[in-house]
This record gives structure tokens, C-alpha cells and sequence, in this order.
């Protein structure tokens, strides 16, 4: 086989195994998507090629010896392939041996920092193919049948206040409830590659702010040297400032620990929240057990109807206060934060679906959905 043609083997066979992960890789029609395998040879060089498309996602992990079997070569080289790929994020490691990255940090690599290097912006630019174009951005918010992997957490200010709260429905809670104390403030990719693409429309709404990181997750993102670390209660106070702007706090779609992430989220950029805002994807992001409500006080003043992304308020002359499409709330309240006369509060709302238990809950079902769960 030419070299050249062994080197497209190579990444071809690094798609292949995403696919084979519990969210599957980019698709274009019913093959793996061009976009995304030119975007993986971004990512790792020819060299480094050679030893990845022999790692797998998690939770099935490899050892170097493993890969030096697979690949004829001795686990020296492999290792020495291998530690600056950690260093960068761009593959992990753990006691059990190596795996690919998850798939919201493999199509972001490029994305959780503000300057724009080499590759950058080609990199931007694939995404734009194989998730939007191509329609990834299914298999990236939701299953195939449409189980959302993030739900929203709205803040205790936005509920009423006789509300009774569950722990981790209230995004305060659910920070205090966490079991670790690794917390990290991370660039959020979605607005960093919109801005770096110069094509971001919040940008004189809103900064592009972090994502909070947790546990592992914020482990990784400190070790590579993108995180910040925060303690819990600068982390509830940065959420906090950010909700007061108007983004919303989303989740992954699970109560139990362990957590990795809580996203803070705009209608324009975000990858997840897109889906109801932008894409035809209507069930991404669980909402809240929550649902607002306008209360004698309401002054129509229309601020509430402003900071929906969602189109879910609107105001009503007759009853001369703002309403609420139930069909269209995702129960974030962050338009109640701004309310002037306080008047709109969040209210329990029974709907259908609920959060699974344990991630495991999760993953399997999206995994069952997805025809992966082998």
C-alpha cells in the first residue's frame, strides 16, 4: 500500500472508531462525513496517525503495549507518540490505558482558547461542514430518537419563592451537591469558533465567557492549561453574573454525580442549545420542571419577552401580562432575572420527560438509540 494511501487508512480507521462510540462521528448521507476526516487530519499528524487508529472510545481503553502489538512497533515509541497527544487533550489516559477524547472535546480541540493559531480557522470551517451542514448536530445534542444529553438548571432567584426544590433541579444546589471540589472556568468553544470565524451575533450582547468544568473534566482542562481553577462558590458567583446577562445554564441530562460539565449557553452560538433555536432538532436540552409565570404585577414592560431565545413569551393585551408557550420553555428563568417589577417567577411544571438517574442511564440510552449500545 503507498504511504499516502496508509495514511488515509489511517484516519479513516480514527473515524471509524468514533462511530463506534455511544454518539457515533459525523455522517455525510450514510458514509462517514469527508469533512470530518479531513478536520482528524488537523488534529493528529501522519505520524501520530499511525498509533491513534488504534485507540478506541471510552470506556474501552488500551495500553501502550496494546498499540504497539496492533501497530509493530515497540511501546517506547508508542509512549513517545502518545504523552504530547495528552499534553494537548487530544487523546487521554488513565490508569486502564489510553482512549480517543469524548466526542465534545474532539470537535473542539481547536476552540477552547481565545487566540487563533495554525489551523484554526480550517478547522471552523469543517465543523461548519460536517455539523451543520451535515447535520451532526443531531447525534451531538440528542440520540437519533431524540434523548437530549444536557437539561437546563435554572437558579434559585428565578424560582417562586414557596417553590419546592429537589436537589440538583436549582443550579446553586447542584454546584454545592458536587462531590468533588475541581472546578474550572473554561472558554466556551461555541462563541470562541463563531468569533474566530467573525460571524458571532452576540457579540454586543454577551462575552464569550467559560463553560464551567468538573471533576476529571476540569482536571484535564487545568493540566493542559486552560482552566481555571475556581472553588464552588466563585463558580456559583460566575454563573451567577452570567445568568444576569442572559445565558443559560444547561447540564448533562443526569442527576447523580459524576458531573462534567455545566454549559452557559446563547440561542446564536451554542451547539446544543441551537437545535431548538436554529436547527431541526426541537427536543435538545431536557427543560427544567419549571415553567414561568407572570404574576398581578406584571407591567407588560416586555423585557421578559426580549431574553427568550426560545420565543416561548409573548404578552398579552387582554390579560395584560406577559404569557408562556409551554411547548417552547425550556424553564431556564432567565427571563425572570431581569423582570423590573419582579412579577415573573419560575412555577412547577409537570412535564413527560424527566432527567435519567445515573449517567450510565444516559449513555446507554443514547447508545441503544443510536444502535451502538454493543
Amino acid at each position: 500500500m503507498p504511504e499516502s494511501n496508509a495514511y488515509d487508512h489511517a484516519y479513516l480507521k480514527i473515524a471509524e472508531n468514533v462511530d463506534k462510540g455511544y454518539q457515533t462521528a459525523p455522517r455525510a448521507g450514510q458514509e462517514l462525513s469527508p469533512a470530518f476526516i479531513a478536520y482528524l487530519k488537523i488534529v493528529y499528524t501522519p505520524e501520530e496517525a499511525e498509533f491513534v487508529q488504534y485507540l478506541s472510545m471510552a470506556p474501552i481503553m488500551k495500553t501502550s503495549l496494546d498499540v504497539a502489538e496492533a501497530s509493530g512497533r515497540d511501546p517506547e515509541s508508542v509512549e513517545a507518540v502518545f504523552e504530547p497527544l495528552i499534553q494537548k487533550g487530544f487523546i487521554n489516559r488513565s490508569r486502564a490505558g489510553y482512549c480517543l477524547p469524548v466526542i465534545p472535546n474532539l470537535v473542539n480541540l481547536h476552540m477552547f482558547y481565545p487566540e487563533i493559531k495554525p489551523d484554526d480557522l480550517k478547522a471552523a470551517e469543517l465543523y461548519q461542514q460536517f455539523f451543520i451542514k451535515e447535520k451532526y448536530y443531531k447525534y451531538y445534542g440528542t440520540s437519533e430518537k431524540g434523548t437530549p444529553v444536557l437539561r437546563a438548571i435554572p437558579v434559585e432567584r428565578a424560582l417562586y419563592p414557596d417553590e419546592k426544590v429537589f436537589t440538583a433541579e436549582e443550579a446553586h444546589e447542584f454546584i454545592q451537591n458536587l462531590k468533588t471540589e475541581d472546578l474550572a472556568l473554561v472558554p466556551c468553544p461555541c462563541r470562541t469558533r463563531t468569533e474566530k470565524l467573525d460571524i458571532r451575533e452576540c457579540r454586543d450582547r454577551f462575552p464569550i465567557a467559560s463553560c464551567i468544568f468538573i471533576g476529571s473534566a476540569a482536571r484535564l482542562f487545568m493540566n493542559i492549561g486552560l482552566g481555571k481553577r475556581v472553588n464552588k462558590g466563585q463558580a456559583i458567583a460566575y454563573l451567577e453574573e452570567m445568568v444576569e446577562l442572559g445565558l443559560i445554564p444547561t447540564s448533562e441530562n443526569y442527576i447523580d454525580d459524576p458531573h462534567g460539565i455545566i454549559c452557559l449557553c446563547c440561542g446564536c452560538c451554542c451547539s446544543n442549545v441551537r437545535g431548538r433555536t436554529r436547527w431541526d432538532n426541537p427536543t435538545a436540552v431536557l427543560p427544567s420542571p419549571f415553567i414561568p409565570r407572570a404574576g398581578d404585577d406584571c407591567i407588560s414592560c416586555g423585557t421578559c419577552v426580549d431574553r427568550c431565545f426560545f420565543g416561548a413569551l409573548s404578552l398579552d393585551e387582554e390579560a395584560g401580562r406577559s404569557v408562556v408557550d409551554p411547548e417552547k420553555c425550556i424553564g431556564c428563568g432567565v427571563c425572570t432575572i431581569a423582570c423590573p417589577t419582579e412579577a415573573l417567577k419560575l412555577h412547577r411544571f409537570d412535564r413527560p420527560n424527566k432527567p435519567f438517574d445515573t449517567m450510565i442511564d444516559l449513555f446507554a440510552t443514547v447508545a441503544r438509540d443510536n444502535n451502538r449500545l454493543s
